[in-house]
């Protein structure tokens, strides 16, 4: 709903919510437009408790006006959502038929992806330390034990290469150790890897590379 108000409405608006919420929903704006916004900010200081109110009341006009609905995610983001957690046989699967069924929703659902390969270039280096902390140790040592193909072992040296040489070895070691992980083991650490990440984005502990920064 903010992105259709001017920024000095979305100031207003983030000014007065609850912190978390406001980063909340600043993490989910364009980088672009979260700048203005959080510039615009700066210019509420004359802002009166009348204009406030009719802005709250404006909005919530907005708000009743809409129509209820049974889901509030797209369905790329639902698909892409349950793709995540799948197998990858069964990832690679589907999006084959949704090629054949529809190219564009297809590519839509790619982008809603996100898999443990994508954390070499949706993760910035500096806040591997934050991820290494939020996923429990012996997942984090199977699912880079697990990722040794093409795709994904570029990821564990990331990892690896973005923490402090103590703790990169001793990991190293831990791996070595644990030799050869089952398919589905591996699988299912490497996505308790990529929750820990999106919930990490979701409290606004850190902020993913959009696929649009990506590209850029």
């Amino acid at each position: 709903m903010l992105e259709e108000e001017s920024v000095e409405v979305a100031a207003v608006v983030l000014s007065k919510i609850d912190t978390p919420k406001a980063a909340l929903v600043l993490a989910l704006m364009e980088g672009a437009r979260a700048r203005r916004v959080t510039y615009a900010i700066s210019q509420t200081s004359a802002v009166t408790p009348e204009a406030v109110e009719r802005i709250g009341l404006a909005l919530v006009a907005q708000l009743d006006a809409v129509p209820a609905r049974a889901f509030s995610d797209k369905p790329e983001a639902r698909v892409g959502a349950i793709l995540n957690q799948s197998p990858s046989l069964t990832r690679d699967d589907v999006l084959a038929g949704l090629d054949e069924a529809d190219t564009e929703f297809a590519t839509r659902v790619r982008k809603a992806l996100f898999t443990f390969a994508d954390i070499l270039t949706r993760l910035e280096a500096r806040d591997v330390p934050k991820l290494t902390r939020a996923v429990d140790q012996d997942v984090l040592v199977t699912a880079l034990a697990a990722a040794v193909d093409e795709t994904t072992a570029p990821v564990v040296q990331f990892i690896l290469a973005n923490m402090s040489q103590r703790m990169a070895e001793a990991l190293r070691e831990q791996i070595a150790e644990r030799g050869k992980v089952k398919a589905r083991a591996g699988e299912a650490a490497m996505s308790e890897v990529v929750q820990a990440l999106r919930l990490l984005e979701q409290t606004g502990d850190l902020k993913l590379n959009s696929l649009e920064e990506e590209d850029e």
